[in-house]
């Protein structure tokens, strides 16, 4: 037996998550405008002159483009699983309710990943990172606390 209560409870948390990283990376509406006005700046006169700007807006165009997209593919899905859970609250269909809560599950991992990705966009984020690791260095003798200290 489905639980459409306990599905009910866990989209309201991922809508909650959703609000949290909207409020986070932007809305949705101010996304778009944002899009809208760097893809008009792609239309002056002279914009591939200067390569460095053409493509630092280019970069932009393609980070905000992620941004909006990604979260209004989540909201559109949130909202139509919403919907879905209410409906089959008063109307009971065992198969669209396993196919709502596998779909409830797909979206709360898509959120994730969206999470995971804004949480690593600032500006150093897309770099590298060069890490050396010395084989059988010990902590102690690399932190300089000697052999007693462990």
């Amino acid at each position: 037996m489905i639980d459409l209560e306990e599905n009910k409870r866990k989209l309201q948390d991922l809508n909650n998550r959703f609000i949290s990283l909207e409020n986070t990376i932007g809305k949705i509406e101010s996304l778009e405008t944002e899009l809208k006005e760097l893809e008009s700046k792609t239309l002056e006169d002279g914009f591939w002159n200067d390569t460095k700007k053409s493509n630092k807006i280019l970069q932009d165009i393609k980070e905000v483009k992620a941004k909006y997209i990604g979260l209004k593919n989540i909201k559109q899905t949130l909202a139509s699983l919403q919907e879905l859970n209410d409906f089959l609250l008063i109307e009971s269909d065992e198969g669209l309710g396993i196919e709502l809560v596998n779909n409830t599950f797909s979206l709360e991992k898509d959120l994730e990943k969206l999470e995971i990705k804004m949480l690593l966009s600032e500006r150093y984020d897309k770099n590298n990172a060069i890490i050396t690791l010395h084989p059988g260095a010990r902590w102690n003798r690399i932190a300089g606390l000697g052999s007693n200290a462990i």
